[in-house]
C-alpha cells in the first residue's frame, strides 16, 4: 500500500489541531478507528498509520479510512483535553456519517487500545461512533484478542503475526 491520501480533513493550529478523517485510496479499503490522531497528515504517515497499513495490506485490503474516538491531535494520550470538545466531536460525527454513507459495506477495525481509559469521554465517543456504524454492513474486527483490560489492541503493540478477529461491539460497549 502506498501512502497517498486522497482525503485528509483536519483543522489547523488556530482551530485546535483536530483530524477527522485520513483516507488512503483503494477499491477494497478498511475503516480503522484509533484512539486519537498523532502526526500523520496529507503528506507523511506516522508509526501508527504505517502499522495500520501493514496489517490492512497483509489482510488483503488496499486502502484505509482512518477515524478516531477523539479528533484531537496529541502524540501522548495523556495530553488529551480533560473535557471533550463537544463542537469538534459533533463535527467528527457528521464526517463519520458521510464516510459510512460512502462505504456502507466496508469492514471496521477497532484499534484504540487501553488508552481509551485515559479520559472518561472516550468510551462514550466509541458508543457514538458505533451508533453511526449501525448503518454499515461490514464486519467488525479487532487485531488478535482483547487486552487484559478488555479493549481492542492498538496496532503499534501487536506483532504482524496476529490476525484480524471478530470484534463484538455490543458486548464491548455495554461495559
Amino acid at each position: 500500500m502506498i501512502y497517498q491520501p486522497i482525503c485528509c480533513v483536519q483543522t489547523g493550529e488556530a482551530q485546535g489541531d483536530h483530524r477527522f478523517v485520513l483516507e488512503l485510496a483503494g477499491k477494497h479499503p478498511l475503516i480503522v478507528v484509533g484512539l486519537n490522531p498523532s502526526t500523520a497528515n496529507e503528506v507523511h504517515p506516522d508509526p501508527t498509520v504505517r502499522k495500520m497499513m501493514g496489517f490492512a495490506e497483509r489482510a488483503g485490503y488496499d486502502g484505509l479510512i482512518i477515524l478516531n474516538l477523539s479528533s484531537e491531535r496529541a502524540t501522548d494520550k495523556q495530553e488529551l483535553a480533560v473535557c471533550l470538545d463537544e463542537e469538534m466531536h459533533q463535527e467528527s460525527l457528521q464526517i463519520v456519517q458521510k464516510v459510512i454513507a460512502r462505504y456502507p459495506d466496508t469492514d471496521i477495525w477497532a484499534a484504540w487500545g487501553d488508552g481509551v481509559a485515559v479520559r472518561p469521554y472516550l468510551k462514550q465517543c466509541a458508543r457514538d461512533l458505533f451508533g453511526i456504524f449501525r448503518m454499515n454492513r461490514g464486519r467488525r474486527l479487532q487485531i488478535g484478542m482483547l487486552t487484559a483490560k478488555r479493549n481492542p489492541r492498538h496496532p503499534l503493540y501487536v506483532p504482524y503475526g496476529c490476525r484480524f478477529e471478530p470484534f463484538n461491539e455490543a458486548e464491548y460497549l455495554v461495559g
